[in-house]
This record gives structure tokens, C-alpha cells and sequence, in this order.
């Protein structure tokens, strides 16, 4: 316990965070306060080292529930406000889609945090630039067909509880200026120099998102063969780009060494400059996480304190939560301290197992240790948020990491030639095919699709991975039989768990009306198959965000598709032209007499006529119907009536 104290500190200021979170509705910050400070006198009145322990460890857990539950204090916002005029101040530009260009703002007036949705080919704005703009305050929609990313909590957890959307911006009320603002011009610039000097667009995505942070140029082809090679984390800016613009840092300062106080002097100055980077990156959470492991570990070399990289990395942990605890549910984070972690905790073994004698095959040892623990660490978060997992990933890295220091040493002196107005075309050049077979190197390496794609984990099954290669070390290193217990007992119960969901799919069936804006959809399940119907063809982008996770969660192994106008007979449902019957009830999708329960799809705003008897059970109005539609049958059929644009999709077990 003392060997691992501050880890075990975090963990349980962590286990606080989750509790606030799963109890938001029924806390009493005051009560919660009450608590810290009689634990806190406790502590101090005991003299028993045990009891200290646990005291200080319940006061960890009471503290990230308090500090998570003042951190997301709000006040109610008012939807119902007839001001359409705002002025707000601009904090961040956000991911833009085709649709819109998106920043978050933050009101003046009310100083509340929002999402602005603005027409493209607007005027580009950088932070605290003060505008006024004409539009309507809504709420986040949550998601309305199942198992969907939920963009509402997401953007919650950001502290962004309300959205505009605008056509334009009336007037740029005053220019903004500061750090932030600089920072944002300065990218641009960069990016606009670059392209001026003759930089490649495949150069330029890959400087943006490695040394400023910016993802905005990377293609969706490039992103997606990165993807399935396992090697992403190559195009965000991560602990790995931070710790090699520390190490080329060190190697420029080393002149420094020949000064009385040199080593010190070196060590200070590139931490320095590792903060600076942090914040023009605007604190990345695997930056801010290497930013803060860097700095503690050096403090304690400069100290001549013993060094430990659980405590450094619980340390990072702790602090970074206690400033925002949100981010103990971003995937950046849990990826980022998960990866490294179980890089520390899982390489004695390979080291115990694997001895490698020749200096250059060592080198490529560890390379390859590295990545193993790396990506065993990261796979039950990966599968779990992702459903995907590479089978290429150590092909990737091994070529890809050190390409990758080449890149940010590359990308660095390409923006200080900028920097210094400096044009130098064979540089340019020879940047630009480096890039480019580097490229080609992972596109060669997707085509082989060794990625299983379409992986479902609940998050039982993700923690109890997490458990097997917790207990690895010890099972591996000590041949614990307590660790070998553990192993099996966790894969008995994975085992148990994948039989229940199976055994619960195997005997139920269900059809849903999904909520799909211009189209209609139902899915049929039965059993593990899945029965499609539409009334236009499903494009690309609908599939995936609307029948893939679904597919997904329900472990869905057939999908078959059919039009709405289709006639035939299934197993366990029959398909005519106006309706689905099953032995239980019918779903009407036109008029049509029904002698068993039945419900009524209005959809197309096809408004048909239907008898209303005891026998109705539901009317089922989805998004693809006129407004004026949807309010005659609020008139109608109000106490039956289901509109999935507002109440989401409509499931019916059968």
C-alpha cells in the first residue's frame, strides 16, 4: 500500500469522480464538505498509521466527489427567452462540418459556455473576438436512436449545455487580442506560409497536427489508413511527440553542459520551452498529461529525490483531475495514462523473458516492447469506445515511430524557416517526399485489412481485461497463484457474461423505428438477425450512424434490406404491402383493418386514416413528417402519440 500510495490516492479520488457523476441529481455540496473536514480532523487525532491510510483514502474518494460536483454547477438556462440578438465572446474553434463552422462561445451577458453553429464562408473568427449575431438558443439534442454517440453529454462534460444557429455574423463587435488569439493567428499563418513555400497538403497535415495541433487538413482517406494500421496516435499530438521535442531539446542545449551548473540550467530551459508548447497546443490532455510527467520527474532528479514513475504518473493524474475532472471520462485521457502505465508495468516481463545481447537488436527490442505493452494497455478502451482493433499496429510503429521523430524534426524546421522568412526549395522537397513515401508506407500496409472491425465489449468486459493484464506481472515475473486465480476467474466471468447477452439475443426478437430525418427505417431483430426496411435506399453515412451501432451492441451477425413496399413471409414476421404482422400485433404503414393489437407508422407525411379502438396500442409519428403533420395528430391522438424527432426511436419487444 505505501509502496503505491499516491497511485492508490488517485485511484480512489477517481472512484469519487464516477460516483458524482452516476449521483449528480441527489447531492448536497454542503453535506459533502461537512464530510472532508470531519475525516480531515479524524486523520489528524489518530495516531495509527493503518487507520491514517484509510482515512486519507475516503477523504481522496469525498474530494473528487466534491470537486466534480462544483465543477459542473450550472445555472438553468432559460430556452424560452425571447432575445434572438447575442453578443459573445469566442473561446475556441470547434470540429466544422460540411454544414456549419462551429465555435465555442461564451455569452456575455450570462457568461454560460455555448455551441455556434455558423454558415461556412463566414468571416473567420480567433478567440475573445466579441460578435453579434442573430439566433435562436436551443438545447443539445440527446440521441434518438440506440446505442448513438451521445453528443449531448459529451459537449455537457465540456461545460456546453446550449447551442445558436446562425446564418451570419451582424457585426464584429470588437477585435479580440491576448495569448489565445495570437496563438489561433499564428497557425493560420503558418499553415498559409507553408502552403505559399510549396509544402505538399499530406506535409502540412502532418505538421499541423503534430506541432500545432490542428486536424483540420488531414484527409479522411489518410486518417483511415492510419486507423486500420493501429498507428493514429501518430497523427495527434501525444506524450511521444512531447517527449522527442523534449529529447531534441536536450541534444540542442547540450553546450549548456560545459557551464558549472549546466545540467541544471538544460533541464530547466527545455521544460520551459515543453510548457510553452503545452499551452500554444492549449493543454491537450496527453500533452498536458507528458507536460506534467516530464516536469515532475526532472524536479526530482534537480531535487536528488528518488524517482518513481507511478507516483509521477499518479501525480499527473491527480493534478490534472483536480482542475478538470471531466477528463477522467475523455478517451484522450484514459488512453493516454492507460497506455503508459501499462508500457511501465508490462515491459519487465518481456525484459524477464526476452534478452537481447547485439546494441542495434535491442533497440529494436525495445521498440517493439514498447508498442506490444502499449497496445495491450490501450485495447480493452480502444474496442470498448472504437469496436476496432489492428492487427498491424506493430508493422505500423516500428516504421512509423521513428518516422515520426524525423517528422516533428522536419516540421519543426520548417516553421523556423517561416519564422525567419527563409524559402528553401530542396528542403521543401525533400520534406514533402519524405512525407509522401512515408504515406505511401501506411496506405500499403491498410490494404492488407488485418483489423477486426465491428467488436462489441460492454464495460465489464473492458475493466476485467484491464484486471488480466494488471495480474500478468505478477503471474508472469512471481508465478502468483493469486494472480492466476484472478486471470480466471476474470475470463469466467467475460465467458459468462458474452453467454448471458448471447442466450438473451437468441430468445427475444424486437422492431424499432429508428429516427431518421427525410427517410423512414424499422429494423426487425430476430435473434442475432437484423431485417432492414426503407423507403429510399440507405446511404453510406446513414448505415453508420444509424443501423451500425445498433448492429453492433446487439451482436448482430446477418442484415438483410428490403423497401417499405416489399411483400414477403419471414420466420417470425410477415411483410405485407401495407403492413408488418407479427403473432402478437400488427404495425401499420397505410390504411389498413387489423382484428389484433396494432400500431400505426404515420411516415412521409402520408396523414392515412386509422381506426382508434382498444385495440391501438400506439401511433408512431417519425422525423421524416412535416411539423404541420405532427401537430393534427397531437390534436387526434395526443395521449397515444409518439414522435421519435423528440422521444427517439420506438422499440417493440416480441
Amino acid at each position: 500500500m505505501k509502496k503505491y500510495l499516491f497511485f492508490t490516492l488517485t485511484i480512489c479520488f477517481s472512484i469519487g469522480i464516477i460516483l458524482s457523476e452516476l449521483l449528480i441529481p441527489a447531492t448536497n455540496l454542503r453535506i459533502i464538505f461537512f464530510s472532508l473536514i470531519i475525516l480531515l480532523f479524524i486523520s489528524l487525532l489518530k495516531n495509527n498509521n493503518r487507520q491514517n491510510i484509510i482515512t486519507f483514502l475516503g477523504i481522496s474518494m469525498i474530494l473528487g466527489y466534491y470537486i466534480h460536483q462544483n465543477y459542473n454547477r450550472h445555472s438553468k438556462i432559460d430556452f424560452e427567452s425571447v432575445s434572438r440578438i447575442h453578443l459573445l465572446k469566442v473561446v475556441y474553434s470547434s470540429n466544422s462540418t460540411e454544414k456549419y463552422t462551429n465555435y465555442v462561445v461564451k455569452d456575455i451577458e450570462t457568461n454560460e459556455q455555448i455551441l455556434l453553429h455558423i454558415k461556412p464562408q463566414q468571416q473567420i473568427l480567433y478567440p475573445n473576438d466579441e460578435i453579434i449575431i442573430l439566433g435562436e438558443k436551443r438545447e443539445i439534442q440527446e440521441p434518438l436512436n440506440p446505442y448513438q454517440f451521445d453528443y449531448k453529454r459529451f459537449l455537457n462534460r465540456k461545460r456546453i449545455y446550449s447551442q445558436i444557429f446562425t446564418n451570419e455574423i451582424i457585426s464584429i463587435h470588437k477585435e479580440g487580442n491576448g495569448f489565445r488569439n495570437w496563438v489561433a493567428k499564428s497557425k493560420v499563418k503558418i499553415r498559409k506560409e507553408l502552403t505559399e513555400q510549396g509544402y505538399s497538403l499530406e506535409s502540412r497535415a502532418i505538421i499541423s497536427s503534430m506541432l500545432l495541433g490542428d486536424r483540420t487538413e488531414l484527409s479522411q482517406e489518410l486518417n483511415q489508413s492510419y486507423v486500420a494500421t493501429g498507428v493514429v496516435h501518430i497523427l495527434s499530438i501525444s506524450g511521444l511527440h512531447v517527449m522527442m521535442i523534449y529529447m531534441i531539446l536536450q541534444f540542442v542545449l547540450q553546450p549548456l553542459l560545459k557551464l558549472k551548473q549546466g545540467r541544471k540550467i538544460r533541464i530547466i530551459i527545455s521544460l520551459i520551452f515543453i510548457w510553452i508548447f503545452a499551452f500554444y497546443v492549449e493543454l491537450q490532455p496527453p500533452v498536458f498529461r507528458s507536460a506534467l510527467m516530464i516536469t515532475i520527474y526532472y524536479i526530482s532528479e534537480l531535487l536528488n529525490r528518488p524517482k518513481n514513475i507511478f507516483h509521477t504518473l499518479s501525480l499527473s493524474a491527480f493534478i490534472i483531475l483536480v482542475f478538470q475532472p471531466n477528463y477522467l471520462f475523455d478517451v484522450g485521457f484514459q488512453l493516454s495514462f492507460s497506455a503508459v502505465f501499462f508500457i511501465v508495468w508490462l515491459n519487465p516481463i518481456f525484459e524477464y523473458y526476452w534478452k537481447v545481447k547485439n546494441s542495434f537488436l535491442k533497440k529494436i527490442k525495445i521498440m517493439i516492447e514498447t508498442s506490444l505493452s502499449a497496445q495491450l494497455g490501450t485495447l480493452p478502451i480502444s474496442v470498448l469506445y472504437f469496436n476496432q482493433f489492428s492487427g498491424l499496429f506493430l508493422f505500423g510503429n516500428l516504421v512509423l515511430i521513428p518516422a515520426s521523430f524525423f517528422m516533428i524534426c522536419g516540421g519543426i524546421i520548417s516553421i523556423l524557416l517561416i519564422i525567419f522568412d527563409l524559402n528553401i526549395p530542396i528542403y521543401t522537397w525533400i520534406f514533402n517526399h519524405f512525407i509522401y513515401y512515408s504515406n505511401q508506407y501506411i496506405y500499403w500496409l491498410a490494404n492488407f485489412k488485418f483489423i477486426a472491425k465491428d467488436v462489441y465489449i460492454s464495460l465489464f468486459t473492458a475493466i476485467l481485461i484491464g484486471v488480466i493484464l494488471y495480474a500478468s506481472k505478477p503471474l508472469f515475473l512471481k508465478k502468483s497463484k493469486l494472480a492466476l486465480f484472478v486471470c480466471l476467474i476474470s475470463l469466467f466471468l467475460i465467458q459468462v457474461e458474452r453467454f448471458h447477452q448471447i442466450n438473451q439475443l437468441n430468445h427475444s426478437n424486437e422492431l424499432i423505428v429508428f429516427n431518421q430525418y427525410k427517410n423512414s427505417i424499422i429494423g426487425i431483430r430476430n435473434q442475432r438477425s437484423l431485417s432492414i426496411l426503407s423507403e429510399n435506399p440507405l446511404d453510406e453515412k446513414t448505415y453508420n450512424f444509424t443501423i451500425k451501432p445498433y448492429k453492433i451492441h446487439e451482436r448482430i451477425k446477418d442484415v438483410s434490406f428490403y423497401s417499405y413496399d416489399s411483400d414477403f413471409k419471414h420466420q417470425h414476421f410477415i411483410k405485407h404491402p401495407n403492413s408488418i404482422e407479427t403473432k402478437s400485433f400488427k404495425l401499420l404503414l397505410n390504411e389498413e383493418h387489423s382484428d389484433i393489437p396494432f400500431y400505426v407508422l404515420i411516415h412521409q407525411s402520408n396523414l392515412y386514416p386509422f381506426e382508434n379502438n382498444e385495440n391501438l396500442k400506439r401511433v408512431i409519428a417519425d422525423a421524416s413528417n412535416y411539423p404541420s403533420i405532427v401537430t393534427e395528430l397531437e390534436k387526434t391522438s395526443d395521449s397515444v402519440l409518439w414522435k421519435t424527432s423528440q422521444q427517439g426511436y420506438f422499440s417493440i419487444k416480441f
